[in-house]
């Protein structure tokens, strides 16, 4: 087999300003090997300081939009490409002892799937329950029901996962918020709002061998084969295809803290192994749906339905007598991701070459299960409107451009730059 190794020049005495980022990322994964999981990465909260509104603006509207919570692997291919594999290698005797004990975990990630694939795991519906209560701490003004506001309005995509996130989401709230008036939409309608699919576009297609043959140079499948198997070499011919076998592995790894019986798998991999995956996984998924240099206008494509849906409901909400409270969108980080790329969000603002992204862009903490956009809108006495974003609960900006103060936009300028980017 021949071996590939990763090769990451980290000292600090010498290092670029990507390298020194790609550095970041490491030791954050290193913290945490969790965090090699990319976009299958659970939710992680970090509290933080909320910038005070300008003298006399209150809270009166939020535009929201939010992946499904954790979940688990929507179809068995990850199963199929290395379990069957496994079995064999324990019938003939060829698992280590290590590979014994990842055999019984991928068995047991395996049964929980049975029946579940793609649909929402406890974990994520409490993922959702405490991002709607924090809402509701946050901006508990918006839904006092003062004025007679009262309408709250969600939309979800029609897969499992994004309509339970919705529910759970809601719940939450409407335990601390029971005078709110809440009403649910789906159906197909939906799905081409929140996910939009263009014909033709199709990023695995494109990306999926392409990317991942072209990164095999991260990873080396000699590693987990020397610690997994008694005869690598034997291992080998009985499984034919050792990047896609360990890549496979990986996945179940990656999937593994979003179920409940959540055993540790990537304590299988060594350091350099989680972050070669990762970087993988983190490439591929910024080629498809980010600001790759390789499909960046289609991915705003994707986009242009929400950011429509985001300016009209707006308008809607801030017609004088108007009831409505909040607009909550769930759906997909196959829907998200391109929103918050095309808006140019900090974090999301820069382009990069697919091949490059993993030393300028993190996937685990910019796309993980559940993470969202919300848009909290302020107004005063005079009538004067501004909005705060908020990514995965974080205040952010839009560098592209200036805010009015603070993290604040005046929305007609905000307005206009949306409907722009929408044209």
């Amino acid at each position: 087999m021949k071996k590939f190794f990763l090769t990451l020049c980290l000292a600090a005495a010498a290092m670029s300003p990507a390298t020194a980022q790609l550095q970041k990322f490491a030791d954050q994964i290193r913290e945490n090997p969790d965090r090699a999981a990319s976009n299958y990465h659970y939710y992680e909260f970090v509290e933080s300081d909320m910038t005070p509104a300008p003298k006399g603006f209150r809270p009166f509207y939020i535009s929201h939009y939010s992946r499904h919570g954790s979940r688990y692997h929507t179809n068995d291919r990850f199963f199929r490409r290395c379990m069957p594999e496994l079995a064999l290698c324990d019938s003939l005797g060829l698992l280590s002892e290590m590979g014994k004990a990842l055999y019984a975990d991928a068995l047991a990630v395996y049964a929980e799937h049975e029946g579940m694939y793609g649909m929402l795991t406890t974990r994520g519906g409490q993922e959702q329950e405490a991002i709607g209560t924090r809402l509701y701490e946050r901006f508990p003004e918006v839904f006092s029901a003062k004025d007679g506001r009262t309408k709250v309005r969600n939309a979800s995509t029609t897969v499992q996962r994004s309509m339970i996130s919705m529910m759970y989401f809601n719940t939450a709230l409407a335990e601390h918020a029971p005078k709110m008036d809440f009403s649910y939409v789906t159906g197909e309608k939906y799905y081409d709002l929140l996910c939009r699919h263009i014909d033709g576009y199709v990023p695995a297609d494109k990306f999926d061998n392409a990317v991942e043959d072209s990164m095999a140079v991260h990873v080396n499948p000699d590693v987990m084969f020397e610690r997994i198997f008694k005869d690598p070499e034997q291992a080998e011919k009985m499984i034919g295809n050792p990047h896609r076998f360990i890549r496979s592995i990986y996945m179940l790894a990656a999937i593994s803290p979003n179920t409940d019986v959540r055993p540790d798998m990537m304590k299988y991999f060594p350091f350099e192994e989680q972050l070669g995956q990762w970087i993988m996984r983190n490439d591929y998924f910024y080629a498809g749906y980010a600001n790759s240099a390789e499909m960046a206008e289609q991915v705003a494509e994707i986009a242009v339905p929400i950011l429509e849906d985001i300016v009209a409901k707006a308008d809607e909400a801030l017609e004088p007598g108007s009831d409505i409270v909040a607009d909550f969108r769930f759906g997909h980080d196959t829907g998200l991701l391109p929103l918050v790329t095309t808006m140019g969000i900090k974090g999301m603002d820069k382009e990069y070459s697919a091949y490059e992204a993993h030393e300028h862009w993190n996937s685990s903490f910019m796309i993980p299960m559940a993470s969202n956009l919300q848009m909290v809108f302020y107004r005063n006495k005079a009538g004067e409107i501004l909005v705060k974003l908020l990514y995965n609960e974080q205040e952010t900006v839009i560098p592209a451009l200036q805010t009015l103060t603070g993290p604040y936009y005046s929305w007609p300028v905000l307005r206009s730059y949306l409907e722009g980017l929408a044209d």
